[in-house]
């Protein structure tokens, strides 16, 4: 296979035990350079790392002629600048989540890339955990029937729960939020909680908000003749009941948390694989985060239109959608 050579724009906390161990361990990915404002946090990570070059200047990275992709993991409000300047050097792109402040920035990185020939993924990494896959391709063989209701709990960041009903149950129709009892598993008993209506009539139902407690992240899908029922979604072990039977099935957890993301990628590159989420993809959930930004509680629903970014300005956005 070939491998893929990447370089790391902002090597903070997260790159320590999500992405690094990912980027460097994965057959056919090799990182070899790592760029952060900080020059010695730079070098420091490197040495650490093994990786043998460190930069302080994003130019620099993005002008070295080893690096063929990079992973931008700054800031979560400054994601725009570094994916358009990888573009016109003609990198592949791995950018965090969520991508930007806005779907209309989302378009311009889209747009990017596209004129310059280069992949665009967004690390909605979820989508490629064992229990998510497997959840997947229940669904899709009609064993549970059609899927009529998604409860998630809120150990983990909206724009991801977001991403994981687009991943299972397509494009939305309407949003709305209402007052009222929050999913199992949550943090408090009543809040606002966001409702998610589906093109297949499917029907999300989340916290808005979200605090990280260590508990395990859970998900609950109810179709029309079965349930699935992920109790633990990072460590891989789920149930499925259909027809009065319950079994148990133990997908197992990834070597890394960026671990099966890592390998779509350099699949795509080398092999021509779908990416698990593309630039398009990954914009879906920011479309539906402009929607909650401007959401009033027990108003009327809101319909989803992923064709239009608004008129607000890019960075006219609350930042309540981040993952540490």
């Amino acid at each position: 296979m070939r491998t893929i050579s990447w370089g790391m724009i902002g090597c903070g906390d997260v790159c320590e035990r999500k992405s690094g161990p990912a980027l460097k361990g994965v057959v056919g990915s090799r990182l070899v350079a790592v760029m952060r404002r900080t020059t010695e946090l730079a070098e420091d990570f490197a040495r650490r790392h093994c990786v043998s070059r460190a930069y302080d200047k994003l130019e620099d990275v993005l002008n070295d002629p080893e690096v063929e992709a990079v992973y931008v993991a700054t800031p979560n409000n400054t994601h725009l600048e570094p994916v358009l300047a990888a573009a016109n050097a003609g990198k592949h792109v791995l950018v965090e989540k969520p991508m930007a402040r806005s779907s209309a920035a989302c378009r311009r990185m889209i747009d990017a890339c596209r004129d310059s020939g280069v992949a665009l993924a967004v690390a909605y990494y979820r989508r490629c955990y064992p229990t998510i896959m497997r959840t997947k391709r229940i669904i899709d063989s009609g064993e549970i029937g059609a899927v009529r209701e998604i409860r998630i709990n809120d150990e983990f960041p909206l724009s991801h729960r977001l991403d994981l009903v687009h991943f299972l149950c397509g494009d939305a129709e309407a949003v709305w939020s209402r007052t009222e009892k929050l999913p199992p598993g949550s943090h408090a008993e009543q809040g606002p909680v966001l409702h998610v209506r589906t093109l297949s009539g499917a029907e999300a139902i989340m916290n808005i908000g979200w605090e990280e407690k260590n508990a395990p992240e859970t998900v609950d899908v109810i179709g029309e003749c079965g349930e699935i029922h992920v109790t633990d979604l990072k460590k891989g072990t789920m149930s499925v009941t259909v027809d009065g039977g319950e079994r148990t099935e133990e997908p197992g957890p990834l070597p890394a948390t960026h671990w099966g993301l890592v390998e779509n990628f350099v699949r795509h590159l080398a092999d021509g694989v779908p990416l698990a989420c593309d630039g398009e993809e990954g914009r879906k959930s920011t479309v539906i985060l402009d929607i909650v930004d401007e959401l009033t509680p027990d108003a009327e629903e809101v319909p989803v239109d992923y064709t239009t970014d608004g008129d607000r300005d890019p960075d006219d956005r609350k930042m309540q959608r981040a993952d540490p």
